[in-house]
This record gives C-alpha cells, sequence and structure tokens, in this order.
C-alpha cells in the first residue's frame, strides 16, 4: 500500500507541475486575449458602422434608380405625345392659311397633326419649287425627318439640251 500511496503522489504532482504554466506566461496570454477581444468589439463596431454606411447608400440608390424610372417614363409619354404639339400661335397660323390651299382630297388622309404638318411642307415646296411648271414636274415624298423630293428631267433640262434649265440656277 506504501507503494501505491507514493505512486499516486508521484503521478498528482508531476500531472500539477507539468499543466501550470508561469504566472509570467499567464499574464502575458491574457493580456494577449484582452487585447483580441478589444479588436474583435472594435472591428464589429466598426462592420456596424459600415453596414449602417452601406444600408444608407443602397437607399438612396434604390431612390435615384426610382426616379429615373419615373423620368423615363414622364419622357415616354411625352415622347409619345409628339413634339410637334408645341408650336407658336403664328405657326399654326400659317399652317391653318396653307392647309386651307392645300387639295381637300389629301388633306383628309391627314389622320394626326404631323400629317398635317407634313402636307403643309409639301405644299410650300411644291409652289415654290414648281411655280412656272406642272405640279407632275415634282413630287415630294415626307416620312418624319427626311425630304425626299423628285424633280422630272423636263423641268431640269430643256428638249434636247444637256444644260440645266437657267431658271434653276438662280
Amino acid at each position: 500500500m506504501k507503494i501505491k500511496n507514493i505512486l499516486l503522489v508521484t503521478v498528482i504532482s508531476a500531472a500539477t507541475l507539468t499543466s501550470c504554466v508561469s504566472k509570467k506566461k499567464y499574464v502575458a496570454l491574457e493580456g494577449e486575449l484582452s487585447n483580441t477581444q478589444s479588436n474583435l468589439q472594435r472591428t464589429t463596431v466598426e462592420k456596424d458602422e459600415a453596414q449602417r454606411k452601406l444600408d444608407a447608400i443602397e437607399a438612396r440608390v434604390a431612390d435615384y434608380n426610382s426616379k429615373i424610372s419615373s423620368l423615363k417614363e414622364s419622357n415616354d409619354s411625352k415622347m409619345e405625345m409628339n413634339d410637334l404639339t408645341v408650336m407658336s400661335n403664328n405657326t399654326k397660323q400659317k399652317m391653318r392659311t396653307t392647309l386651307a390651299k392645300v387639295d381637300q382630297s389629301e388633306l383628309t388622309k391627314a389622320k394626326t397633326l404631323e400629317d398635317s404638318i407634313n402636307l403643309a411642307v409639301s405644299y410650300n415646296l411644291k409652289k415654290s419649287i414648281t411655280e412656272d411648271s406642272e405640279s407632275d414636274d415634282v413630287q415630294i415624298t415626307i416620312d418624319k425627318t427626311v425630304v425626299m423630293i423628285t424633280v422630272s428631267d423636263k423641268l431640269l433640262f430643256k428638249s434636247g439640251s444637256y444644260r440645266l434649265n437657267s431658271k434653276l440656277m438662280g
């Protein structure tokens, strides 16, 4: 039994002596733990602050995207209404005067304001080009922003001549 007691005391003392660390090492490790915990706390606060800023930025971006969408829809609806609806009163009066001179069968084909404006422009162009010639000598087609003017050769040249008609030269 004595051997057992000695063996037991030896094992217990060996276990307690080897498992202990020096006070200096313990204090150093405790200091590192404290520093790590304070770093963790600081970075957690910084993360929360950064997340709050990110949420604010995302909210502003969503607001801006909403405004952009609203403006695009507004712009699209205005484009559908057509920019041609905005005219001065003087221009409207001149257009009415010109349209009164246009062939009424042509005028009845006009479905929109743009069609009416195209008729008025076509009438004025034909009138200025064909003052001395027949109306069949000039064909004018207007398609949105493109004006196609087709002039017959008998208006451009005298019969049997290769020179341009002097009336057209100015």
